[in-house]
């Protein structure tokens, strides 16, 4: 990559070297000579000048439009990470500490077995001093989630796969304690929930509204039946409402959740929460060894705090945000640089004109408006190319946007406005300095 860097650098330092080094050696003496004293039809710009402020304008033009198109995509990204900082998860991610323990199948091959596992280790990390609280899960937010065919027992019953597919999470009595997310109506999960016993499940508010629309002032789902999943033909019996839980910082994949209790189906495969008391990673050591304590054979790795996967969610953006604020920065000091380098070379030129502007009466506030004039046209011919651009090429970013959209209005009128200040800044400083010419002394120039 260094190696590419530099190659690149001085091929275009060759590049944009070598054609006005060829122009100038192959000029012809008597042409340049004569077109000395020829004055161009626009306010008296010889034409080779106006020639060459025209090919830097457009260079400038072009500066201002790609830089349009980076600062907008950076801004578009820092309003999506933005809008993801401030999504309410339902949840608490704070001091949560998070494992997957996966059971052998030809020793835990039973649901009795790989629940009373799972139970015994809840037990006994939660029994290690701080900690609140620990519970095992199918999954937890952030770490992925499965759907399952769902469906109200009391409507005329659907083939399985013309059911609505809700999020399943299976899991141990606590579970929404330890996560941090409300009870709503009903109860949790409880040792009286057996294999043998009445099926039941606890459902979050979105499942609640989708099957009973007139929630919570309506019909209350607590006792109602509904069939889950398509290996249990029973129906299970809601004992709760939960607050809506996000799987993932964008939202589910399935409107509803669903959560049902480990003793009546345990899978193979658990991930452990424990609720701990400072810094989660601490106890680590101490959850791998209640594992051996339980199985030997059991490997306990892969520790993370729920914070972290959190903040891994925007981990991407944030990656691509760093990277456009930091090239659509150098892009703007570069079309800064860019616009006050044409407009003090197009002073310079045009230093006589200036003189002779001034000699028969021109203000100076006149002359000032006539170099401004001129930044601000390279501007705005920048910013018009610069939206268009980004309205095309924004929508690659679709994806990565959050809450914000590819054409936002306030972000393209934002960033137009900055860049027309940017303008004006960098064309005031040679407007002033031409202002300021003394009319005798141009003429002698």
């Amino acid at each position: 990559m260094l190696g590419f860097s530099a190659v690149l650098s001085i091929a275009t330092d060759v590049l944009f070297g070598l054609a006005p080094s060829l122009g100038a050696s192959r000029a012809d003496l008597m042409s340049t000579l004569r077109a000395s004293g020829e004055v161009g039809q626009q306010q008296g710009i010889p034409r080779r000048i106006l020639a060459a402020v025209n090919i830097r304008g457009l260079l400038v033009v072009a500066q201002i439009a790609l830089s349009m198109i980076l600062l907008i995509g950076a801004v578009l990204l820092v309003e999506s990470i933005a809008h993801l900082r401030h999504v309410n998860v339902g949840f608490n991610p704070a001091n949560l500490l998070v494992v997957r323990i996966t059971l052998p199948p030809l020793r835990y091959e039973t649901d009795q077995k790989r629940a009373a596992f799972f139970e015994r280790l809840a037990q006994g990390i939660e029994a290690l001093p701080g900690v609140h609280h620990a519970i095992a899960a199918l999954y937890v937010p952030m770490m992925g989630f499965a759907g399952t065919p769902v469906q109200d027992a009391t409507g005329p019953r659907l083939k399985l796969n013309e059911r609505p597919i809700e999020t399943l999470v299976t899991a141990t009595p606590g579970y929404f304690r330890t996560i941090g997310t409300p009870l709503r109506r009903g109860r949790d999960f409880g040792a009286q929930d057996m294999p043998d016993s009445q099926r039941v499940a606890i459902i979050d508010e979105s499942l609640a509204r989708q099957f009973w629309p007139g929630y919570p002032n309506g019909q209350d789902p607590i006792g109602k039946l509904i069939f889950v999943g398509g290996i249990n033909p029973k129906p299970a019996q809601i004992v709760g409402v939960v607050a809506d839980v996000r799987q993932s910082l964008e939202g589910n994949a399935w409107p509803g959740t669903v959560y049902l209790p480990f003793t009546q189906g345990a899978p193979q495969s658990a991930i452990f929460a424990i609720r701990t008391e400072g810094d989660p990673l601490r106890f680590t050591r101490a959850v791998r060894e209640q594992v051996r304590a339980l199985d030997r054979d059991l490997p306990a790795t892969n520790f993370r705090t729920m914070d972290a996967l959190v903040e891994a969610q925007v981990g991407q953006r944030r990656l691509l945000m760093i990277l456009l604020e930091s090239f659509s920065g150098v892009a703007l000091l570069l079309a800064l640089i860019g616009i006050y380098g044409v407009i003090s070379y197009s002073v310079t030129q045009r230093t006589r004109e200036v003189g002779i502007r001034r000699a028969l009466g021109a203000r100076q506030s006149d002359i000032l408006w006539l170099v401004v004039r001129q930044g601000c046209g390279l501007v705005l011919a920048g910013i018009a190319f610069g939206v268009g651009g980004a309205v095309a090429l924004t929508r690659l970013v679709n994806t990565l946007l959050f809450g914000v959209s590819a054409t936002d209005r306030a972000t393209f009128v934002g960033v137009a406005l900055l860049f027309l200040v940017v303008g004006l800044a960098a064309s005031y400083i040679p407007a002033r300095r031409a202002a300021r010419i003394d009319p005798m002394t141009a003429l002698r120039v």
